[in-house]
């Protein structure tokens, strides 16, 4: 009863309100027309009085011909000429606002009176007599215009002095006319103004009165039909419920109402439809829509419900639901809910949305920035990891911690026939698991990782079907939440030897750009683990070396066979192998002198060599057999047994060149290590022959004394007095004494350390025999290291007569060994010691440092540009550029400081011994360190031509081993890096501040990747200006927006684009850019003749397919190529000249203007720029600002000026700021403008007014 009450008396009020509104909207409308007609009535006065006043001093200036007068006509004609101006702006389409204004203003209205002039032109001109009277005022503006035309003739006739009498008097006559027709005008403008304004008001109350009693009539005719509205209101009942049903059939969310007492909910069928169920049933369970929430969100979404039903707070949230066919969607589900009169809820009803897209876009941008992290910490732990399963382990580790994953493991290929993957790494949300396999049953069509590792291409998987044996490295709790996994393989030399697969939790969809971030992941891992397998292979050859220097140096005989074949198979990890004598005579056939099997010494055979292990060897000097080397052995029972899946085997050779022997190792295992097994039984053969050598010769030697003097070990016989008795022919040609000068004479002239030789000689009296090294002097005096073996020769009696000495000159096998042990500690290019020695030395200094007061620095050294200089002239030149490098580095380091290569173009100085005063250790280090920055930054001359380069010093101190090695190199790493963005050719000592700035960086990186996509970008132009103040053109230059730091500056983001490769992209957006705007302009008189200055960078430049990208864009933009200007930087003219010449003329020919930007900053070579095809040189900012105060700015003014204008190029210069500054260049013979004092860099609606409004000034001062 309330409700029809309330409904009744607002009838009743209705019509009364609805017409006080209606009124007062008209008394508003004609107050707001009056308004403006107000303002227009005071425009028209002052536009009267200054064209009276303009005709006045008109005439006045004809028979005075006083240039005081001519202005003072400019000064009251400028009125009507910014009303006539303004009108014009307000006629176009759209309406020009902004030049409006300005017009209004330059006409001397009041500021109150703008705004309604402007809305009298565009919201009141339909009205009749507004457009009389806007009519009337146009006209004047012809007869304003004619009266400008006859003042600018007279102006130009009295300045030149050509007027004549009779023509002036005409012209007054002119005038007079003019004033009589605008004085007319203003007759007819006061008459039908104040006409229509009564007219206008007369129809307003008219319309009033119409309009108050058709609302009465309606109201009326509401009030009757009142009775008739009781009758339809159960068909509007109807209507409203099949309304309902309609607008749930057509609504795109589904929608749910839960009656809790009857404990039933109903869906209707949108919601059926997105959780994908059939029947025609309406009614449920509760329970019936809890079976398809993804089981990881059900209890979210019941403590949303208890908590909403208990506290009756807001119910909405977003949850994933899996569909009757396995779909995995995300929804968001809202409510409200009906209460009794307790607060009890009664009723629920709410909806569930569709929001899967929003939210797989926003986990793609998650997933994509987790991506980022991923490859960050990736690169982190393959420079900082030296064992292979902690860096595997960390990388899987830092997916599931970081990427979100639900579990990675990274598995690498075997070579069986059942294909099988190896886990070697796995972590997951619930920790590290145990390695694995997958078997070969999994052939490569189900199996995800065995495709990718086939096709070397990253494969993904979406949705819940995957084979089991693929999941079975999950939990069951991980394989019911897994949706999709990522399988990346890992690459090395074209070839995939490994996989890393990540499993997801949510359904994927990887976009482009992350699976790229995340291949490139997966390419660092497989490049750390390839490093770590190269450093682990060189430290077993050096194990091996050991081995043999070590295991066979204290045997001799058959021992020493033994014991070498013993080293040689476990060196290998063989399970057999042997070493054998060739014996004479047809077929070839072998004696073995020492075999190896499973660890155990077994007997010697004889045997013919085709058919066995070394039937190769026959006709070749080395072999390898990787695999199924079963299949040679078919006809071997033996063999088969051992089951030898590979071997290999290397001839003997004796000094003259001839075969004597062999060498084989059989394994069980397929090779995965061919080129370190081939190298190391290298060094092992070379032993073994030398020593199969030594001892058939020593055997002739027995055998027959006459012999001894053509065996090729030095044979020496002393007696017990020490005085030599026989002395060969080797022993001349390896100590250079000849028989008659050695013989009777003391064998301590051989002696280089007297204490190993009475060593070795008591040895021998004691034992009957000695073996080993020992050094000994040549007759030059030089020192060799020979393998000597002395035999006590007894007589018959048992006395001691003599000693046998057996010298083999061993120095070509210690100088391999010594090569073997150079190329594991020192970079062969540079000669330097490598990462791995610098490191070792580090160690030792931090430990020294504990016990030793002094203390220490490391200069992390990184040339600038080396990439630049690497790409453009070749790996040659980069080269020896970096031998260059490291020999005036190792000029200026003391004995005890090491000088290192690093990798690349990164060399570490560490230097000891330093103050242990910390600023006194400072101010030492920063001497050298400037020396250093002195002696690289000077020419490289290399193949005949001239290079430069500079360096970036980070430096660090350090005193004991408070801090590990690896944190020592990355604060050296982050200070460089400090000191490349703080402008290169620079040093800084580490701040704990870099690391947050490190930090910073990364991320401005990750958002700068992504602003292209993004489209954050865009383009600001700063006007340039002639002596004439016109202008003539613009320069583009580009603006970041952030989405969420707002503007950035390009000093902040150029470099880093630059550093980063992203000024490639970039770069061509921007030209992109301009090219479009260049074709808009081209239609337009006022712009068709403007250029467009746009920025190349070196890299840009340098880029092989520069200038059909230039052409190309300019063609795909319909831009005229001579409306284009590139500026280039000086740096294009330190290398390759000839092809930047060849460039810069192709772009020449095609029309385009080439300008050196801020010339005189960088390498200025006049020799150089007077060979290029420029067409004008900008002067720096730099030596604007100050060209007023500094002498020697302006003087470089001058002399950059004339330069220019010698070589017959055009002048710019920037950052002019002050009229003074403007007319100093000007003076000089500048011949363009770009600076502050015009325009800031502007957008180009901005810019499209400015050139409007110049072209307006240019228009009225041009007489």
């Amino acid at each position: 009863m309330n409700i029809y009450a309330n409904w009744r008396w607002l009838k009743v009020i209705f019509p009364f309100l609805s017409t006080v509104i209606l009124l007062l909207l008209g008394v508003l409308y004609s107050m707001d027309v009056l308004s403006s007609m107000h303002a227009f009535t005071e425009a028209e006065r002052s536009y009267s009085k200054a064209q009276k006043q303009a005709v006045l001093k008109l005439v006045e200036y004809a028979a005075s011909h006083d240039e005081r007068d001519y202005q003072q006509f400019l000064f009251w004609i400028a009125v009507p000429v910014g009303d006539r101006t303004a009108r014009l702006a307000l006629n176009t389409i759209p309406p020009n606002l902004s030049a409006a204004r300005q017009g209004l203003l330059k006409g001397r209205n009041h500021e109150d009176d703008i705004e309604g002039l402007i809305r009298l032109y565009r919201n009141f001109s339909h009205i009749t007599y507004i457009r009389k009277i806007i009519a009337i005022w146009e006209k004047g503006d012809e007869y304003i215009a004619e009266l400008e035309t006859v003042a600018n003739r007279m102006h130009g006739e009295y300045v030149s002095r050509r007027f004549d009498p009779a023509t002036q008097e005409a012209r007054l006559v002119h005038i007079k006319q003019i004033d009589i027709h605008l004085n007319l005008l203003e007759e007819a403008f006061s008459f039908n103004s104040e006409r229509g304004a009564r007219d206008f008001q007369h129809i307003f109350m008219l319309v009033m009165l119409v309009i108050t009693l058709i609302l009465t009539v309606f109201v009326a005719f509401i009030l009757r039909r009142k009775w008739l509205k009781t009758e339809k209101i159960a068909n509007i009942l109807r209507i409203s419920e099949e309304r309902l049903d309609l607008a749930m059939r057509g609504t795109s969310d589904g929608l749910w109402d839960w009656d809790i007492q009857a404990k039933s909910v109903y869906y209707s069928p949108r919601f059926k439809e997105l959780i994908e169920q059939d029947g025609e049933k309406l009614l449920y369970t509760p329970n019936n829509f809890v079976q398809y929430i993804h089981p990881g969100d059900v209890d979210l979404a019941r403590v949303a419900m208890n908590n909403y039903l208990r506290d009756s707070t807001s119910f909405d949230i977003e949850f994933r639901i899996v569909t009757r066919t396995g779909k995995l969607r995300w929804i968001r589900s809202r409510a409200q809910s009906a209460l009794d009169s307790v607060g009890t809820p009664l009723r629920l009803a709410g909806s569930i949305t569709d929001i899967t897209e929003r939210k797989m876009a926003s986990l793609e941008l998650l997933r994509t920035n987790r991506a980022l992290q991923m490859l960050s910490r990736c690169s982190e732990a393959v420079n900082r990891t030296e064992n292979e399963y902690d860096l595997l382990l960390q990388v899987c580790r830092t997916a599931v911690d970081v990427g979100g994953y639900l579990l990675a493991w990274v598995g690498f290929a075997q070579d069986d026939e059942a294909r099988t993957i190896t886990y070697a790494a796995m972590a997951s949300d619930h920790g590290e698991i145990a390695p694995a396999e997958i078997k070969s049953n999994v052939s490569k069509d189900s199996c995800p990782a065995l495709q990718a590792i086939h096709s070397g291409a990253p494969v993904i998987v979406s949705g819940r079907e995957l084979d089991i044996q693929f999941l079975s490295c999950l939990s069951d709790l991980q394989r019911e939440n897994c949706y999709g996994a990522i399988c990346l393989p890992l690459r090395d030399k074209g070839s995939t030897f490994g996989v890393l697969v990540l499993y997801s939790g949510d359904a994927l969809s990887v976009s482009n750009d992350e699976t790229k971030l995340l291949q490139e992941l997966a390419d660092d891992l497989a490049f750390g683990i390839v490093s770590i397998r190269l450093q682990e292979e060189k430290r077993q050859i050096q194990t091996a070396v050991l081995n043999i220097a070590v295991g066979v140096s204290a045997s001799n005989g058959t021992a020493f066979f033994e014991q070498l074949a013993t080293n040689m198979t476990e060196a290998l990890g063989g399970s057999a192998g042997f070493v054998a004598r060739f014996l004479p005579g047809e077929p070839i056939s072998m004696r073995t002198i020492a075999v190896v099997m499973d660890g155990l010494i077994i007997n010697n055979f004889d045997c013919i060599l085709e058919g066995s292990p070394g039937e190769k060897l026959i006709t070749v000097d080395s072999f390898v057999v990787s695999e199924k080397a079963f299949m040679d052995f078919s006809h071997s029972p033996f063999l088969r047994v051992l089951n030898v899946q590979a071997y290999v085997g290397r001839r003997l050779f004796n000094s003259k060149g001839d075969p004597i022997g062999l060498l084989v190792v059989l394994f069980t295992e397929a090779l995965k290590k061919a080129n370190f097994i081939t190298n190391t039984l290298q060094i092992f053969a070379a032993r073994a022959a030398s020593e199969m050598e030594r001892q058939e010769t020593d055997t002739r030697i027995l055998d027959q004394a006459s012999l001894l003097d053509k065996a090729q070990d030095a044979i020496i016989v002393s007696g017990i007095n020490e005085n030599i008795l026989f002395w060969n022919k080797s022993a001349e040609r390896l100590y250079g004494w000849t028989q008659e000068e050695a013989l009777n004479s003391t064998i301590n002239f051989l002696s280089d350390k007297p204490e190993s030789f009475h060593a070795a000689t008591k040895s021998v009296i004691e034992l009957g025999e000695w073996s080993g090294e020992i050094t000994k002097r040549r007759k030059d005096g030089s020192i060799l290291t020979v393998e000597s073996r002395w035999t006590l020769v007894r007589g018959d009696d048992g006395h001691p007569l003599s000693v046998l000495a057996i010298d083999t000159d061993i120095t070509q096998r210690k100088a391999a060994e010594r090569e073997i042990q150079h190329l594991a500690y020192y970079d062969p290019l540079t000669l330097l010691p490598n990462r791995a020695l610098l490191i070792d030395r580090l160690h030792k200094a931090l430990l020294l440092g504990c016990h030793v007061q002094h203390s220490g620095a490391l200069l992390f050294i990184d040339l600038d540009n080396f990439k630049t200089i690497n790409d453009t002239l070749g790996h040659s030149t980069g080269d020896l550029l970096l031998q260059q490098v490291a020999q005036r580095l190792a000029s200026i380091a003391s004995l005890n400081d090491t000088v290192a290569r690093f990798g690349g173009d990164e060399f570490v100085v560490m230097l000891l011994e330093l103050d242990t005063n910390p600023t006194q250790a400072c101010i030492q280090v920063k001497i050298i360190a400037e020396k250093i920055l002195s002696i690289l930054s000077h020419p490289y001359e290399i193949a005949g031509l001239e290079h430069h380069s500079t360096s970036s010093i980070g430096i660090t101190l350090f005193c004991d081993d408070r801090d590990p090695v690896s944190e020592l190199l990355k604060r050296a790493d982050l200070a460089m890096y400090e000191a490349k963005k703080g402008g290169r050719n620079a040093m800084r000592f580490f701040d704990p501040e870099m690391e947050t700035a490190l930090i910073v960086r990364a991320a401005l990186e990750a958002d700068l990747r992504q602003a292209l996509r993004r489209d954050e970008f865009f383009v600001c132009y700063q006007p340039q200006i002639n002596n004439n103040g016109q202008i003539i053109g613009a320069e583009a230059l580009v603006r970041w927006q952030h989405p969420r730091l707002g503007i950035i500056s390009p000093a902040d983001f150029i470099p880093l684009a630059e550093e980063t490769g992203l000024i490639m992209p970039l770069g061509k957006w921007v030209l992109e850019t301009a090219s479009a705007q260049l074709a808009a302009w081209a239609s337009h008189m006022e712009t068709s003749e403007l250029t467009i200055a746009v920025n190349v960078s070196v890299r840009q430049f340098r880029h092989p397919d520069f200038v059909a990208q230039i052409k190309s864009v300019l063609h795909f933009r319909g831009a005229n190529p001579r409306r284009l200007k590139l500026e280039l930087t000086e740096s294009l003219m330190v290398d390759n000249m000839e092809e930047t010449i060849a460039k810069m003329i192709e772009l020449k020919s095609e029309g385009i203007t080439l300008s050196l930007d801020d010339f005189g900053t960088g390498y200025s070579s006049l020799t150089y720029l007077k060979r290029l095809p420029l067409d004008q040189l900008k002067i720096d900012r730099s030596f604007v600002k100050d060209v007023l105060i500094d002498p020697n700015d302006a003087s470089i003014a001058r002399t950059i000026i004339a330069l220019g204008k010698s070589l017959g190029l055009e002048v710019v210069a920037e950052g002019v700021e002050t009229d003074a500054q403007r007319s100093f260049l000007a003076q000089q013979g500048c011949d363009a403008y770009q600076g502050y004092y015009f325009s800031c860099p502007i957008q180009i609606k901005k810019l499209e007014a400015f050139i409007h409004d110049n072209l307006c000034i240019a228009n009225v001062s041009d007489p």
